[in-house]
């Protein structure tokens, strides 16, 4: 038992300094809705892996803490719930869709459940009833409830689980697939703990499948304009290099799109109605492109599309319903703006032999060319005017 007690904590001081790394680097700066989720479910798991280290000592104390284990327990059937709430409203966070009530339907169950449990372990350890766990001086026993409680917690898992599942088509496709993860890992470590009593793979798991998460959402938040919902200009520099290398089996085509005259929105509507119009027209970039393609914001007002769809006619077609798109958009509560678009094309292939900057810069060439004619038929139709 004493050996059981010493494995468990060891794990639980190793996930809690994982835990706490995981906090540390968390970016201080960012106030957003997505941090302050992720923050307040890490800092729960450390809690919980803390207070567990706290049971293990004790444990290993021959009855000179019992006070501190019958704590530690009375914490950790107390909170644990709760953290099963932290990460449904953390992945909540990424999702996009604006239907709250639709999504708190899922949420509010959790919520219910920890709340109610928090009330039942209170009941239990004035009673003393035994119904979640029984403390003794050198360990600790599963109370009459625990399996109901353990049914609670897989039923959590299922029902996070189903909210990715409903709602995946409103989560950035990048982070689907990790999302869709978690409940598994952390279902698994439920098992795990079941079977081996006495070694906590429940809260192992979770900081596992969190910190995996976590390491994933940096590394693709490197390529990520957080303004657009794009890849910003080193995800295209990053796509560029990948489809060049490939280029002598499968030709790309580069698509340059450049704002006309968006320094004159910003100085006539101001930088906030400036951001909604670059948000707009990621936007129609993003649901006009293919899924595989990569739109991402090159620089201020100018967007880059990398695609292997090589029809120079389809590509046009493309960019035609992009301007049309553009002209047609109600921006914010100022009705249609006289916003239009430029843009520039050019298919590579492998015979070009030209490097990449190169490249860029003459698609670039070919997007000033249209960008100058609009500015000469802006003058012609001031001067008829």
């Amino acid at each position: 038992m004493d050996m059981a007690f010493l494995g468990d904590l060891v794990i639980n001081v190793y996930t809690l300094f994982l835990s706490l790394m995981l906090l540390f680097f968390q970016e201080r700066g960012r106030k957003s809705h997505s941090s302050v989720a992720y923050i307040r479910l890490i800092g729960i798991l450390a809690i919980l892996v803390g207070v567990s280290a706290m049971r293990d000592v004790a444990s290993l104390s021959d009855g000179n803490f019992i006070f501190l284990s019958k704590l530690s327990n009375y914490l950790i059937y107390a909170l644990d719930p709760f953290s099963f709430l932290f990460a449904i409203k953390y992945i909540d966070s990424f999702v996009t869709a604006d239907d709250r009530n639709g999504r708190n339907a899922y949420i509010n169950p959790i919520m219910i459940y920890a709340i109610f449990n928090c009330i039942l372990v209170a009941l239990d350890a004035h009673l003393s009833k035994g119904w979640f766990y029984i403390s003794y001086k050198t360990g600790y026993e599963r109370g009459s409830l625990y399996m109901l409680r353990l049914f609670m917690q897989i039923m959590s898992c299922a029902i996070i689980f189903a909210f990715i599942t409903v709602y995946k088509s409103y989560i950035h496709k990048w982070y689907v697939a990790p999302i869709q993860a978690l409940p598994v890992i952390v279902v698994t470590g439920e098992f795990l703990q079941y079977f081996i009593p006495y070694i906590n793979f429940a809260y192992a798991s979770s900081v596992f499948a969190f910190m995996v998460l976590f390491i994933y959402v940096q590394r693709r938040d490197i390529h990520m304009d957080y303004l657009t919902g794009t890849v910003n200009r080193r995800g295209i520099d990053a796509a560029l290099r990948r489809a060049m290398a490939d280029s002598a089996e499968n030709p790309f085509c580069a698509v340059m799109i450049d704002i006309d005259y968006f320094k004159l929105i910003n100085d006539n509507f101001g930088h906030k109605v400036g951001d909604e119009v670059l948000e707009g027209i990621a936007a129609i970039l993003l649901n006009t492109f293919d899924k595989k393609d990569v739109v991402g914001r090159y620089g201020g007002d100018e967007f880059c599309i990398i695609t292997h769809t090589t029809d120079e006619l389809e590509i046009e077609k493309r960019i035609h319903q992009v301007k049309k798109l553009v002209e047609d958009f109600e921006w914010s509560n100022r009705g249609k703006m006289d916003l239009s678009v430029s843009a520039g094309i050019a298919v590579y292939s492998k015979e070009m032999e030209m490097h990449g900057k190169d490249f860029m810069e003459f698609v670039d060439s070919r997007m000033y060319e249209e960008k100058a004619l609009h500015h000469l038929s802006k003058q012609v139709k001031v001067a008829a005017n």
